[in-house]
């Protein structure tokens, strides 16, 4: 851990440079402690903080500014909360009654408005309403020998059929169990783990395993397409506005990159759900992200559907702001879905 002094500095270095995106000298911090300190001991902590890997210098002669660790210190440690204050919240919630007012689409409406709030580019991604998540299953037998089973499928918008024909018989009271143990499968997401514990419950080529493994196949096929992406990149041009990315061919890849539903679903695969996660530069394991960072939150919506909403950005973003206008944004979108129908979707 770093002594306080120089946790107090490099603080106060990371957020100068947020705010001015220039380098930072030993001056320009002498009025920002409450504490005075001379600009000697500034220059010295400043060298100390680079040789330990959280200061950079891009120039001899040069201020500094924070590398990757330092920013990483920086989320995890070092920065304060920021509180949104009521005046930001009603405009939050104006404007996404406006957009709703203007499109049918919630998610594009969402899009616009953290954009808009956050002032960056913005990120939403939710798979395509055509993908139906099974939410449960039904075995009704057809006739008294436990031979024929009619097979329904409860998915978000549909219901699914199928006649199973075995060549076994299986009792009502043991088609019941099955019938409990497979529901419990899908609602713990725990499907493949089924036949394993229908071995043990009932032996591995018993009838009730085979039918299992009928019902396991219906349900496979059920959900065996290509899941298809609902995805909004608003705010492009505010990359731009940033002096990192004013190299029009820098920011094209970058904007590239994000345009992919592929490329930002495996940027947010191991995010934790319904927290705010912060990934840094290189920490986005891909050469385009690694002068930007990107911030994202899940969001769940009334008919089952979630996401993920996120915002890109250069590196010295404010981490606090965005962080909290996210936080605020996700809560009052799972307050706005329950009174509005519109463009919802799950992934």
């Amino acid at each position: 851990m770093l002594p306080d002094r120089k946790q107090m500095i490099l603080k106060a270095i990371i957020e100068n440079y947020i705010a001015s995106a220039e380098p930072v000298g030993s001056k320009t911090l002498m009025g920002s402690f409450d504490r005075p300190l001379s600009s000697a001991t500034i220059r010295n902590e400043m060298s100390e903080l680079e040789e330990m890997g959280l200061l950079e210098k891009q120039h001899v002669s040069s201020g500094r500014v924070p590398s990757n660790l330092a920013y990483r210190l920086y989320v995890d440690r070092l920065m304060d909360s920021y509180r949104m204050a009521a005046m930001e919240l009603e405009r939050m919630r104006r404007e996404m009654e406006n957009k709703l007012n203007e499109m049918d689409s919630l998610l594009l409406a969402a899009s616009k408005v953290v954009s808009m709030i956050t002032d960056q580019t913005t990120v939403v991604l939710a798979s395509d309403s055509s993908d139906e998540r099974v939410r449960k299953i039904e075995l009704i037998p057809m006739d008294a020998e436990g031979l024929t089973y009619a097979l329904v499928m409860v998915c978000d918008n549909t219901v699914r059929n199928k006649v199973l024909r075995l060549r076994a018989p299986v009792r009502s009271e043991s088609a019941a169990l099955l019938t409990g143990f497979i529901n419990m499968s899908i609602r713990e997401d725990r499907l493949q783990d089924l036949p394993g514990l229908l071995a043990g419950s009932f032996g591995e080529n018993s009838p009730e395993a085979l039918l299992a493994a009928e019902v396991i196949s219906f349900i496979s096929e059920g959900g065996s397409e290509k899941t298809g992406y609902e995805m909004y990149l608003e705010g492009a041009a505010r990359l731009l506005r940033n002096r990192e990315y004013q190299d029009a061919e820098k920011a094209g890849e970058l904007l590239e990159h994000m345009a992919d539903p592929e490329s930002v679903r495996a940027l947010v695969t191991k995010g934790l759900p319904g927290q705010i996660n912060i990934r840094i530069g290189p920490e986005n394991e891909d050469p385009k992200m690694a002068d930007a960072s990107l911030v994202f939150t899940s969001y769940e919506l009334g008919n089952g559907g979630h996401g993920v909403i996120g915002v890109v950005a250069p590196k010295r973003m404010d981490y606090a702001k965005v962080s909290a206008q996210l936080s605020a944004f996700v809560k009052m979108l799972g307050a706005i879905d329950k009174n509005n129908d519109k463009g919802t979707g799950g992934l």
